[in-house]
């Protein structure tokens, strides 16, 4: 099989890794050209976002398909980072201590509207997911957080990729496979449905398959698209201790802290409806760093070390869409959850691909060109 993959963001580079693993498992025959617009090393949206898979907290203020898509990539996320571990012998951190919410007194009413659409939302065969934390045990779990903060809701299923190590790690996988051709800088021109690709200053070329991954790249040929800017500050924090994911409940701009190693913490919360991909503006630093700051106060001495922006593909629904069009398979709209729902579509396109109708578990997602 034959199979181009036009952009290597996040889910491009996780598509190359699992179809090449999965068809060298079944000794069968694959060949994978990867195109980019970029070079490997290009800052994108995937590396800026703070990688969270939590499928509880999020399904709370979206679709309740959420929940479902997001365990089941949940549980692939370890089974895949240990083959990657095998095949390069590179670990990939994927903290699973789980994520706690919580408000200052003030903001209290922000919390319990929390807690009321996490009792109504948050099921697993019929029992909740959902701990509700006093004092003392948040204190037993995350000693640092008791200091500000009396309760927090605890959702112990949920987790953080380390994606600034995935991504070198995936790229040395892709770069050593001797079916795998990765161009860089190379513009694509057109992908049409018999399978042809054109590239700028190339001569077009026809594969059996084509999967067109790029994003906000493919706003053209997409219908109800749309891109939703988001915006993160990176900082070094020596003073800080936290090992968890934390949400901090605000009536205006909740906050969400990922945990990495080293005393780093990626912090975030807006989405601005805006396909303006321009630096971080100083009314959102301004809130995210005072929000930071009254979480815990060793944030004070905290190094910035990066403020980014990225935008979020997304489709009018905020729902991700596999759209088949003859050859040509588009993977877009995973909005601000690439990592929460990028494994469990994979999977879905995987099973496609090799007629194991099956495995589906997420048809709704996939949608047919007339």
């Amino acid at each position: 099989m034959n199979i181009a993959i036009i952009g290597v963001g996040l889910v491009g580079r996780l598509l190359a890794w699992r179809l090449r693993a999965y068809y060298s498992q079944a000794d069968k025959t694959i060949s994978i050209t990867l195109v980019d617009e970029q070079k490997r090393n290009h800052f994108g949206t995937g590396l800026v976002a703070a990688a969270m898979v939590a499928p509880y907290t999020e399904a709370i203020s979206t679709e309740a398909i959420t929940q479902v898509v997001g365990e089941r990539s949940f549980k692939l996320w370890p089974n895949w980072l240990s083959e990657l571990e095998v095949a390069t012998t590179k670990s990939v951190e994927f903290n699973q201590r789980g994520t706690l919410v919580v408000s200052h007194a003030q903001d209290d009413a922000s919390w319990q509207r929390f807690h009321l659409k996490a009792k109504a939302v948050v099921f697993d065969n019929g029992d909740s997911q959902m701990q509700v934390l006093d004092k003392l045990a948040l204190k037993t779990l995350e000693p640092e957080l008791a200091d500000n903060f009396a309760k927090a809701l605890f959702f112990a299923d949920e987790g953080v990729i380390n994606n600034p190590a995935l991504y070198p790690v995936l790229e040395q996988y892709l770069m050593q496979a001797d079916n795998i051709v990765w161009l860089e800088s190379a513009r694509c021109e057109a992908i049409i449905a018999n399978g042809t690709v054109k590239i700028e200053g190339e001569s077009p070329e026809s594969f059996d398959h084509v999967f067109d991954c790029r994003g906000n790249g493919a706003k053209a040929d997409l219908k109800k698209f749309r891109s939703v800017r988001g915006e993160v500050i990176c900082v070094k924090a020596p003073e800080v201790n936290i090992t968890r994911a934390v949400r901090l409940m605000h009536p205006r701009f909740p906050l969400y802290i990922a945990p990495r190693d080293n005393h780093e913490y990626v912090i975030g919360a807006t989405q601005i409806e805006s396909d303006a991909d321009t630096p971080v503006t100083v009314r959102s630093g301004l809130e995210l760093l005072s929000a930071l700051y009254s979480l815990h106060q060793g944030f004070g001495e905290a190094q910035i070390l990066g403020m980014h922006t990225g935008l979020r593909p997304t489709f009018i629904n905020n729902l991700p869409r596999i759209e088949f069009d003859n050859k040509v398979i588009r993977i877009n709209g995973l909005y601000r959850h690439g990592y929460l729902f990028a494994p469990a579509l994979i999977s879905d396109v995987i099973a496609h691909l090799d007629n194991k109708s099956v495995d589906i578990r997420f048809p709704q997602f996939m949608v047919t060109n007339d």
